[in-house]
């Protein structure tokens, strides 16, 4: 499966702040994301998922457990899937569609979105031009905008994907090329932004302790809002000794374009560059 995701009853709060996102995320839910509009064979494979995770489950809990709702996202409309399988929309929610209550299957139709902050992180999982609009409406929103951390990850993902072989791009649909250079030059922008932010908190940091000591400190600190943790003992001197190795615009790169599992990792190899 794509995303098997359990949510956080601690978390209710800030998943009501995720619009339709967070409607889905409300109960345990297996999401699976599909870039080309999916047929019936796709839709049956996803089902089969479902059932077999529900086994699964069962499995290992020994005892009954509730049947995992399955939400397929799909770019285009599957016109021959929500016909064959009978789906309905739901009322209120222009996009979304539900198969009958006992099958546990929402299908979300993103290119029928309304183009809403309510659906902004979802209608960056479109295409074309949805996803340039998505993309455009999340350069345009403020600094602080909590869409631009979730969606970070994805467009440093997009940015290094993207075919490196000139003959390759070339071949690519003209309208998805330039949705890919939009993302890049957004993230570019962005990251440099980031940058000059973490040079700023060094250097108000260093007039107290000493330029040095506090750059190392602000960086120390990304790196664990970038973790979700504080650095380990072991993980100090080895940052401390890569400050002063490869400098602080190189660490920056590596916290913004690694996820936080690789950037422990990145911590952890005495070859890392």
């Amino acid at each position: 499966m794509d995303v098997w995701y359990v949510p956080d009853p601690d978390r209710a709060t800030s998943r009501a702040e995720l619009g339709l996102l967070g409607e889905l995320a409300a109960e345990p839910c297996l999401f699976e994301l599909f870039h080309d509009t999916p047929g019936p064979a796709e839709l049956r494979g996803c089902v089969r998922k479902q059932l077999h995770w529900h086994h699964e489950l069962e499995r290992r809990a020994g005892a009954e457990v509730p049947f995992p709702r399955l939400c397929l996202l799909s770019s285009g409309r599957p016109a021959t899937v929500l016909d064959a399988f009978r789906f309905e929309p739901v009322p209120g929610r222009p996009g979304l569609y539900r198969a009958a209550p006992g099958w546990q299957i929402d299908l979300v139709v993103i290119s029928e979105l309304p183009r809403t902050r309510d659906t902004l992180v979802l209608r960056l999982l479109g295409a074309r031009t949805v996803l340039r609009d998505a993309i455009r409406e999340l350069t345009a929103l403020p600094e602080d905008a909590w869409e631009r951390s979730i969606a970070l990850p994805w467009l440093v993902r997009l940015s290094f994907e993207t075919q490196a072989d000139p003959s390759a791009r070339a071949a690519e649909d003209a309208e998805e090329e330039e949705i890919v250079t939009e993302a890049q030059q957004w993230f570019e922008q962005l990251k440099q932004s980031l940058r000059d932010e973490a040079r700023k908190e060094a250097l108000q940091e260093g007039i107290k302790e000493g330029l040095k000591e506090g750059q190392i400190r602000a960086v120390a600190e990304m790196f664990q809002k970038k973790l979700g943790r504080p650095l380990a003992e072991a993980e100090h001197p080895v940052l401390t000794a890569r400050f002063e190795r490869l400098g602080l615009s190189r660490l920056d790169d590596v916290r913004l374009e690694l996820s936080a599992d690789a950037l422990a990792a990145w911590l952890a190899d005495p070859e890392a560059s």
